[in-house]
């Protein structure tokens, strides 16, 4: 599927963005039966077509949203089943639920995903070695928590937890200053952009970057599914959400906080990592190792089933 078809194929989408969009359409406009269209869609995209449906509706209808309509009229609007579904779906995805964003978001623009330069980019994972593939994984998270011990080397941060959720997702957080946002939409956007704002990195990319030690945390957001982060710092809460290293919104910002500190949650990409599992041993081993000389620091990590 070369990127002209796959153009029109994504256009169709935002075309009728308010129906149900049927995979036999899309498959038509390709050229392609069903199945092969699926599979060559997931391919050069980096996820399925029916999750690609389900985020352009979601980012559709944050603008919605803003414009003043109420979730449940939002939910039927993009051809949702259920007010329930609806809800689940977006807190899923941005980490906030519909009412939140409509309480708090002041303005948003629907990101335009950029359709790959090289089609039929992406390498068989079993060629892959599943030790390299597990390190790098989790050299993703070490690069966030080498940001909190660096908190603490300076006197700024007392504790650090890590938690394996479910769906191979990990939640990150430490109680030092926070990324240094503040209420300035502009200078904080500056500031996320420099620090995190990445794109969307392919299998083929993936394999020629060797070793991940060290990639910055920039590099790091490209190789996540979904990567949360909550900032509180001076009295302010600030939350950002991304796919695949894009911004989905703009800043959140909400204020009564007494906490610091940075929380991020993140899901390593599933079309790189396939279905690799995080150690929990290894977080503790590195850990231990990486704080040793550390005074007047602990570090929890766990793991939680729910």
């Amino acid at each position: 599927m070369n990127s002209d078809i796959l153009e029109k194929v994504l256009a169709y989408v935002d075309a009728h963005i308010y129906e149900k969009i049927n995979l036999c359409d899309l498959s038509e406009i390709a050229g392609y039966s069903p199945f092969y269209f699926s599979r060559l869609f997931s391919e050069a995209m980096g996820m399925p077509v029916t999750g690609y449906i389900r985020i352009r509706k979601l980012q559709y209808a944050i603008v919605s949203l803003l414009k003043g309509h109420k979730v449940l009229d939002v939910a039927l609007l993009y051809a949702f089943d259920s007010h329930e579904g609806f809800t689940r779906a977006f807190t899923q995805l941005f980490g906030s639920t519909p009412s939140t964003v409509r309480k708090h978001l002041t303005s948003y623009m629907v990101p335009v995903y950029v359709v790959p330069t090289i089609i039929n980019r992406r390498i068989n994972m079993k060629t892959m070695n599943v030790r390299d593939l597990q390190h790098n994984m989790h050299q993703l998270v070490f690069e966030f928590l080498e940001q909190s011990l660096e908190e603490a080397k300076a006197g700024y941060c007392t504790k650090i937890e890590v938690a394996l959720l479910p769906g191979c997702r990990i939640k990150i957080s430490d109680n030092g200053r926070g990324l240094p946002l503040s209420k300035d939409l502009h200078a904080s956007k500056a500031v996320l952009d420099k620090i995190l704002a990445g794109s969307p990195i392919s299998n083929a990319e993936y394999s020629q970057m060797g070793d991940l030690c060290q990639a910055g945390l920039q590099t790091v957001n490209s190789f996540c599914e979904i990567l949360h982060v909550t900032v509180n710092r001076g009295g302010n809460q600030f939350q950002q959400d991304y796919i695949r290293g894009i911004a989905q919104h703009d800043l959140y910002i909400s204020d009564s906080v007494r906490t610091s500190g940075t929380k991020i949650i993140l899901k390593p990409d599933t079309a790189i990592f396939g279905d690799t599992a995080f150690s929990q041993e290894m977080f503790c081993d590195w850990v231990k190792k990486k704080s040793a000389d550390i005074v007047n620091l602990k570090v929890d990590v766990r793991s939680v089933d729910k």
